[in-house]
């Protein structure tokens, strides 16, 4: 019943936040308060958490006892562009900067590990693996390429986990993995008609499900040292809902059913090591490789004209070490620092995930408040390695005349703050 319960909570949660994102596009990989604060160092390796179901199923086989984890990250991000916008090369178009496009939101996680037999475990994991929201004011500036978009996502992940022996553990489970899309976007009416009128506005409210899979390695080759590998397979979401125009739709636009395909969320690769260099002191790094290749066009049919918006994402890295120290028997500090290259290019960057390259930071503690049980805290703060520009973009042109441009550059830095509770049964 504890486990059903957190699980349903997790859930329940989820459409009111995992809305914010900026890591490897619009991935989520704050799903603990531990990974905050060590910026995901030995995600897949440390096998100390009850989140390893998701990180690398095989770790379950290396935790003390059955465990239950139950955990938010908070998520606090600026977003702010600068530039602007002509039509048909020469017209200027008012409008503002946009004000602060990010969005104080969270992340929830539920995570649980059960005894099946000796060498054998179940784990089940509950995250929002995917997710961001950006939301311009309504005079944007660059409101014929975007107002609003907001991208939730819930995934319900079982696994099993067997120890093959003292050295080698293996672990698989699936995914079903529920994404929904929002995004708003102003109508140049005055364009279209040639006459003066109004903007209105399209919104797309669709959804769907995907199903995938994963599987982990994890290697004790000594009792100081872990190695961790692990793969996700990639979902395919093709998402049904509809698209509709607001109350200013003079132009006679029809709304009605919508579907969104070309959402091939990426498939991931990782190889990680932690290692015991003292009773006190453990290091920790992660080399990840996402697949964001197949990202490559968003289309949207309906009644009207198909609207297609070019993302071809690029294959990414993230890389990022970390340390634990242990100051006492009930308090564990830990920190790492990580770079994570964005699979979004000049080239096709657009105003609702103005994504680059990024530095991270993070620091955290684990403080064992009673015999089994643990709170986690776990702080991070990610800064660009510089403006993210849309000038030139294939994007920075407006979906519906194609011929309103928008140029500028974004400045965008994040700060995450992460909860978690740990019991071990």
């Amino acid at each position: 019943m504890r486990f059903a319960t957190g699980a349903a909570l997790t859930l329940a949660l989820v459409p009111f936040v995992a809305r914010e994102a900026r890591a490897a596009g619009f991935m989520v990989r704050e799903n603990s308060a531990e990974n905050v604060g060590m910026v995901y160092a030995g995600e897949a390796s440390r096998a100390d958490e009850a989140a390893t179901v998701f990180n690398n199923p095989a770790g379950m086989m290396h935790l003390a006892a059955p465990e239950v984890e139950l955990g938010a990250a908070v998520v606090f991000p600026s977003v702010h562009f600068s530039g602007s916008a002509t039509a048909a090369g020469t017209i200027p178009i008012t409008g503002t900067q946009g004000g602060q496009a990010g969005q104080i939101t969270g992340i929830p996680d539920f995570y649980a590990v059960l005894n099946l037999a000796d060498n054998l475990r179940f784990g089940l994991a509950v995250t929002a693996p995917f997710g961001n929201t950006t939301n311009f004011k309504p005079d944007f500036v660059g409101r014929y390429q975007g107002i609003k978009q907001v991208a939730l996502s819930a995934d319900i992940n079982p696994n099993v986990a067997w120890r093959i022996n003292d050295k080698v553990s293996i672990g698989a489970g699936v995914s079903a993995q529920w994404l929904k899309i929002e995004q708003s976007v102003a109508v140049p009416q005055f364009l279209i008609a040639q006459r003066p009128l109004p903007d209105s506005v399209f919104l797309l409210n669709s959804h769907g499900w995907g199903v995938g899979y994963n599987a982990g390695l994890l290697l004790e080759p000594n009792m100081t040292t872990r190695l961790g590998f692990t793969y996700r397979s990639g979902i395919d979401h093709k998402l049904t809902g509809s698209l509709d125009f607001n109350s200013a739709n003079v132009l006679g636009l029809p709304s009605g059913a919508a579907t969104a395909t070309g959402l091939n969320l990426p498939a991931e690769a990782a190889a990680s090591l932690t290692h015991d260099w003292t009773p006190q002191w453990t290091g920790a790094f992660e080399l990840e490789y996402d697949m964001w290749g197949s990202f490559k066009q968003v289309s949207v049919t309906s009644q009207n004209a198909p609207l297609t918006e070019q993302e071809f994402y690029r294959n990414s890295w993230m890389l990022s070490a970390g340390a634990i120290y242990h100051w006492t028997d009930q308090l564990a500090l830990r920190g790492g620092f990580g770079w994570d290259q964005s699979p979004v290019t000049d080239k096709f960057r657009t105003v609702n995930v103005p994504d680059a390259d990024r530095l991270m930071l993070g620091v955290g503690a684990g403080y064992t408040v009673a015999p089994g049980a643990v709170v986690d805290f776990g702080y991070a703060h990610y800064f660009g390695t510089g403006p993210a520009t849309v000038t030139g973009s294939a994007n920075s042109i407006d979906p519906l005349t194609h011929a309103i441009v928008l140029t500028g550059n974004f400045h965008n830095y994040l700060d995450y703050v992460a909860l978690s509770f740990r019991y071990a049964l």
